[in-house]
């Protein structure tokens, strides 16, 4: 079921139930009124009677009776009875002067006796008893009933007009919801409209955000935003695709001209060891620049996969600070403390050693890589939140308008082409440190220096 027709119907109940109940209500208050107002009148008329038959010495029971037959708002099926306190009946209305026309019992008499006042209904009748009392004729039950035809016939009228109009708004409610809900989505369907024509081809196209203040043109704006980081993973994966061929290309393409040199023509024992040695070093590059891809790729796992656990940062330092001098020993590392830490708690974070120990191997190689003095400064230092690791080089700095673009996979800035690498190193970290919920930063300034900044927080 569409939204549309959702919103429609569920309008359309909303204002039924309150038509109903504002209908049930109305037909209520107008039942009790009318029963109401009916049942005071019989007590009235039987009083009336009673006062004529009582208090008025000249009028007699057959005097009474033909009042009552020539009275002109004379009550459809009106009867009244007056009994005595032996419950004997002293007056009957109508043409029989026998009570058993009449609907009453000894236990309703007694009944009227005991609450001065009783009403109830019988089959059509509403009928009416109440006591009547005279100083010196004692006391007296009446007895009054009728049919209330006239109120019965406009309670239906009152019955079918709340329905016809109930039914009536109903159907009415039921058209200006599909209308109102129409109107109310139509932005949405635009919107439906515009998304479905957005393809990988079309990532530059925009949604029509509208005036920018209302859900609806802030989803438009989310959704513009979302297609813009869409657009960038596409353009960075465009970017990652071709740089890795062109990596894997050139290392390929070398080995290829090389073999086909060497087929040309016989050649001596030392020629074929000297081509089987660059072959080897070019065959050394490739596996180091498939090794740096495959790394890359397996950063992107999800973190759930992730064996995390507690990490002392200095120490997992000063062991890459050793392995990375074993494999370079041309390499200096200083390590220092910013301040010595009283609690082990200060440098203690929770994160994967192999991961984490990547991130400072390749920020100290590429430190002393890239200094001419091959020396590198890694600095602790800690907060009440965070660990903090600084790499510090006196290198050849990175330029100001290629800081932003350092951490795109198979980057390299322009004043480090001479230099060996793939400008895979620093993607991985990025992710890396992503995944452990900290940062990494870079300051740097040309031909002076870069300081690579990492917080990691604590546990």
């Amino acid at each position: 079921m569409k939204i549309r027709t959702k919103i429609a119907l569920l309008f359309t109940a909303i204002i039924a139930l309150i038509l109903a109940t504002f209908s049930l209500s109305f037909y209520y208050i107008a039942e009790q009124n009318r029963q109401d107002e009916f049942y005071k009148n019989l007590r009235d008329r039987a009083l009336t009677r009673a006062d004529l038959l009582i208090k008025v010495d000249a009028v007699n029971k057959r005097l009474l009776k033909v009042i009552d037959s020539t009275t002109l708002r004379k009550l459809y099926g009106e009867k009244v009875l007056m009994f005595n306190d032996e419950n004997k009946l002293l007056y009957a209305s109508y043409k029989a002067d026998s009570a058993e026309f009449y609907y009453y019992n000894a236990d309703l008499l007694k009944l009227v006796r005991q609450n001065q006042y009783v009403q109830t209904v019988k089959d059509s009748l509403l009928v009416v008893g109440l006591t009547y009392t005279h100083p010196e004729k004692g006391n007296f039950v009446l007895m009054s009933s009728a049919q209330d035809s006239l109120g019965n016939s406009q309670l239906r009228i009152l019955r079918e007009s709340l329905t016809y109009s109930f039914l009536f708004g109903v159907l009415i409610t039921t058209i200006l919801g599909f209308i109102f809900a129409g109107q109310a989505l139509k932005p949405i369907s635009e919107m439906n409209k515009e998304v479905g024509a957005i393809t990988a081809y079309n990532l530059r196209k925009r949604l029509n955000e509208g005036n920018r203040q209302d859900e609806i043109a802030q989803l438009a704006m989310n959704f513009n935003e979302m297609l813009h980081r869409l657009e960038q993973s596409f353009d960075l994966q465009r970017s990652f695709v071709s740089n890795a061929s062109h990596e894997l290309r050139t290392p390929l393409a070398g080995l290829k001209s090389e073999i086909q040199v060497t087929l040309e023509k016989e050649r001596t024992i030392e020629e074929y060891q000297k081509i089987l040695q660059s072959l080897h070093n070019d065959t050394h590059r490739l596996i180091q620049l498939t090794n740096g891809l495959l790394q890359l790729a397996q950063s992107e796992k999800k973190e759930k996969a992730i064996n995390f656990q507690s990490v002392r940062i200095d120490e997992l330092i000063f062991q890459t600070q050793e392995e990375v001098q074993q494999l370079h020993p041309d390499y200096q590392i200083l390590i220092d403390f910013d301040e010595i830490p009283e609690y082990e708690n200060s440098v203690m974070v929770s994160g994967s050693e192999p991961l984490l120990q990547t991130v400072f191997s390749n920020l100290m190689d590429n430190a002393c890589k890239y200094s001419p003095d091959k020396r590198a400064e890694v600095r602790i230092a800690f907060d009440d939140q965070h660990c903090i690791v600084k790499v510090i080089d006196r290198g050849i700095g990175i330029p100001d308008n290629e800081l932003q673009r350092i951490f795109e996979p198979l980057y390299r800035a322009k004043n480090a082409t001479t230099f060996r690498g793939y400008g895979i190193g620093l993607s991985v970290c990025r992710r890396i440190i992503d995944m452990h919920r900290g940062s990494i930063q870079v300051k740097s300034t040309l031909n002076e220096g870069t300081t690579m900044e990492v917080t990691l927080p604590h546990l």
